[in-house]
């Protein structure tokens, strides 16, 4: 059953800016289900976008039908039982984005951003960076902690994601001074370089407006 005593949104949009893989399901051109396992990041607005081969199978059954679903957890505790983890599950389309395409550069570069250990392979000309329109999300947080959301409820508003796209390089240098290591902003946290990787650091609510986010990341120390 839905148990509403949790803060479902917050920990759906968690699960879905922290996860660096997830599984991936396709349809087949028979219109059966098709699962694989990807590396995942997000836009600005909180979309997700992968990085597929076009010699890949998931890839040629987008090409025919772009629904699919993704599914992204947040680790059990040590010892504790692996169903015991948060875990959504993002209903949606993934779309194509052309290298001549405006977003393109941008996209691509946030990809990396999350993985830079995919920048040896992302040139190669059969790969292509996807973003995902999303529908809808089922939340699963544990036994008995079920919550279906609607994509407004985890998708940043186009204003406000705009807002930071707009002023996104800006922000990056002006905020260089208190977190030195940071790589990525967006309305819901930053993403810093640490010693092994990219590490994610979840803002305590939602930025409204770029203006917010230094105070937001004060919070957070």
């Amino acid at each position: 059953m839905d148990d509403t005593r949790f803060d479902a949104e917050g920990m759906t949009r968690q699960i879905m800016r922290s996860a660096a893989t997830a599984a991936l399901g396709t349809l087949t051109h028979e219109g059966g289900p098709f699962v694989t396992f990807v590396t995942v990041a997000t836009d600005i607005d909180g979309a997700p976008l992968v990085l597929l081969s076009g010699l890949a199978a998931h890839t040629r059954h987008l090409a025919r039908d772009g629904r699919a679903s993704l599914l992204m957890q947040a680790p059990a505790g040590a010892g504790d039982d692996p169903l015991t983890g948060a875990r959504a599950t993002i209903n949606g389309r993934f779309q194509r984005i052309a290298r001549e395409e405006a977003d393109h550069a941008r996209l691509f570069k946030r990809f990396l951003i999350r993985h830079p250990e995919a920048e040896g392979y992302a040139g190669f000309g059969d790969f292509s960076v996807y973003r995902m329109s999303v529908d809808g999300v089922h939340l699963v947080a544990g036994f008995g902690r079920i919550a279906r959301l609607a994509a407004a409820d985890v998708v940043v508003p186009s204003a406000t994601a705009e807002a930071f796209a707009a002023v996104e390089t800006a922000l990056l240098s002006d905020l260089a001074s208190v977190r030195p290591a940071l790589v990525a902003v967006d309305p819901d946290g930053i993403d810093i370089t640490e010693e092994g990787g990219v590490k994610r650091l979840s803002f305590k609510r939602r930025a409204g407006d770029p203006s917010e986010v230094k105070s937001l990341l004060a919070e957070i120390g």
